[in-house]
């Protein structure tokens, strides 16, 4: 059994009398024998953060007793190569198969449109790479749902530049500075010469709300809506034929989904950026992925018997085996 649960603090909307949209009490785990028999029955639905979708295949991939591997390209679209996953090693299981039904219902719509499809009762469970935002706790207490989230794995916030750039470690306030526009200019921050280039995220993405949470910490960002990117390939993308730019990110998809030779991740304070550094916590902006169910969700149902496994040391190792750090 996992040793130690890292769950996320209660977070409480300002309005009298409103009750709390998120549980933190650990769960009581109860999982029996036959429990991934059962998921595989009655595969749930499941959404989530883009980054968390080839945890997600994995995870399936245990349950339903296929043999997965990572891929250069998704077996539903030979045509996208920019993004690897995880995907069953034999492409008929998915094309030609009932269990390719249950992988084709495996969508990851991005983090907030994930948490407002478990909100509304469009998905079961989900896998996320950070707490609800305001406006999905906002939601959840108009909806009279609360949500119970516990940590399932970790993960880290990570800044890109241009391999060209001389950069390689800056301190938090540096970066804030840079956001705030109080820097404009690499020399000014050990770079080279160049105006700096400071990608954002649209609003309510799950990069965007942890740029806000963890470094921002109220600080105001720039306003410079041309400077904007949708999607998580977005900074990688801009930054890749951009010497001048900055972007960030979540560590599992720079380093295993979208890997590019013309793009790097920089050092914050002085530590790197690495699966020791997050596993002993050492990298200051390290992050928790979130496996998250409605608390009315019935007490026998596959979603709950699906959380509840990925808690136990055997749904730890799959946690391993995808490529994030387990919790325990």
């Amino acid at each position: 059994m996992v040793k130690k649960l890292i769950l996320v603090m209660c977070l409480f909307l300002v309005i009298a009398g409103c009750q709390p949209a998120v549980v933190d009490t650990p769960p009581q785990l109860n999982v029996p024998d036959n429990a991934l028999a059962l998921v595989a029955g009655d595969y749930p639905r499941v959404d989530g953060s883009t980054s968390a979708f080839p945890l997600q295949m994995q995870i399936a991939c245990e349950v339903l007793g296929v043999s997965c591997i990572w891929m250069d390209y998704s077996p539903m679209d030979p045509f996208d190569t920019t993004t690897r996953g995880i995907y069953p090693e034999d492409d008929t299981v998915m094309l030609h198969s009932e269990l390719g039904e249950k992988f084709f219902n495996i969508r990851h719509n991005g983090t907030h449109d994930a948490y407002m499809n478990l909100i509304q009762g469009d998905a079961d469970i989900i896998l996320v790479a950070r707490p609800p935002s305001e406006d999905e706790v906002r939601a959840m207490q108009l909806r009279g749902v609360t949500l119970h989230i516990t940590s399932v794995a970790f993960d880290a916030f990570v800044f890109l530049v241009n391999v060209e750039n001389k950069v390689d470690d800056l301190s938090l306030d540096t970066i804030r500075d840079i956001y705030s526009g109080e820097y404009t200019f690499w020399e000014e921050v050990g770079g080279g010469g160049g105006t700096i280039q400071p990608y954002q995220r649209d609003p309510n993405s799950g990069s965007q709300e942890l740029m806000e949470k963890l470094v921002m910490q109220g600080t105001p960002m720039v306003d410079a809506p041309d400077m904007i990117l949708m999607g998580m390939m977005g900074p990688f993308n801009a930054i890749s034929s951009d010497v001048y730019g900055i972007g960030y990110s979540v560590y599992f998809y720079a380093e295993y989904m979208f890997t590019s030779d013309t793009i790097k991740m920089i050092g914050v304070n002085g530590v790197h950026p690495n699966k020791e550094n997050i596993r002993e916590r050492r990298y200051p902006l390290t992050t928790e992925v979130y496996v998250v169910i409605r608390d009315d969700t019935p007490e026998h149902s596959t979603a709950r018997l699906l959380r509840d496994w990925l808690l136990t040391e055997a749904g730890q190792d799959v946690v391993a085996t995808s490529g994030y750090v387990p919790v325990d």
